[in-house]
């Protein structure tokens, strides 16, 4: 057995492998990046990729943003951790199209806040399924998709508001529900106190549908109400969820707006 050889194996030893997205790479050196990946089994994990840039690497080709590879890490000593091995499971060349980049980076990035150093894996499949459907459906579908995943995603985090009832008396919201200033939450027009914000019934009957919709159905359904107009809800319950603000999210929706100018007629 050669020298190189023993040395990967006595690596090995005590080594990680799982599947995992690609999210983040940072260069280290002139040959070497640090790859950082979500994992259903870790949540967020990071390892240095030595030789990365080499033109001879083995890591050519496979540590591309958001492609799904199973790798293998050395073991936890307390720091960084050395990635010895990728392999490609998935390669994710469609959300590569501007669209889909936008939307899938904005789920992974979601995705990052709620799986820090642990295990989560209902957002780990909220992540690969989501990728999923945003690489194949059709480009008109993918805003609507992504207000379907963040409602999930808010789900998860425990943070939707219920959809369909009041709030503070649990009256069912058939007319369209109210947002007050001091609360995340719908409410009727009761309960609705200055200074309030009117959610229509429309917006509100699209976030429903999506909530009840499996997400597999999302690429066929065809909304009556256009997905930016709805989206204003969720942009609220994300930042009240995460205190952060995304900074893709609104790039989703102008898209529509400019594919829905680009449809009309022109005289």
């Amino acid at each position: 057995m050669g020298e190189g050889a023993a040395t990967a194996r006595a690596r090995a030893r005590g080594a990680t492998t799982l599947v995992a997205v690609v999210w983040r790479r940072t260069d280290f050196s002139e040959s070497s990046r640090i790859v950082t990946c979500l994992s259903r089994e870790h949540g967020r994990i990071s390892g240095l990729a030595k030789g990365a840039h080499r033109d001879h690497s083995p890591f050519l080709g496979r540590l591309d943003f958001l492609n799904e590879v199973r790798v293998t890490l050395s073991a936890d000593r307390g720091g960084l951790r050395l990635l010895l091995r990728a392999e490609l499971v998935r390669e994710r060349r469609a959300l590569r199209e501007p669209a889909r980049f936008l939307a899938s980076s904005h789920l992974a990035h979601l995705c990052d806040f709620a799986m820090p150093d642990r295990a989560e894996p209902a957002v780990y499949d909220l992540l690969v399924g989501g990728l999923n459907l945003l690489e194949l459906c059709p480009t008109a579908a993918i805003p609507h998709i992504v207000l379907g995943l963040e409602l999930r995603y808010l789900e998860l985090l425990g943070a939707l508001p219920d959809l369909q009832r009041c709030s503070v008396c649990g009256s069912s919201l058939p007319a369209g529900a109210f947002v007050n200033s001091d609360s995340p939450g719908l409410v009727c027009r009761t309960h609705a106190t200055p200074p309030r914000r009117a959610i229509s019934a429309a917006a509100l009957g699209l976030l429903c549908t999506l909530r009840a919709t499996a997400g597999r159905e999302w690429p066929d359904l065809q909304p009556a109400l256009a997905p930016r107009l709805a989206a204003p809800l969720p942009a609220s319950w994300l930042l009240a969820a995460t205190e952060q603000r995304s900074r893709l999210r609104h790039l989703v929706f102008d898209a529509e707006n400019t594919r829905s100018r680009e449809r009309e007629p022109r005289t």
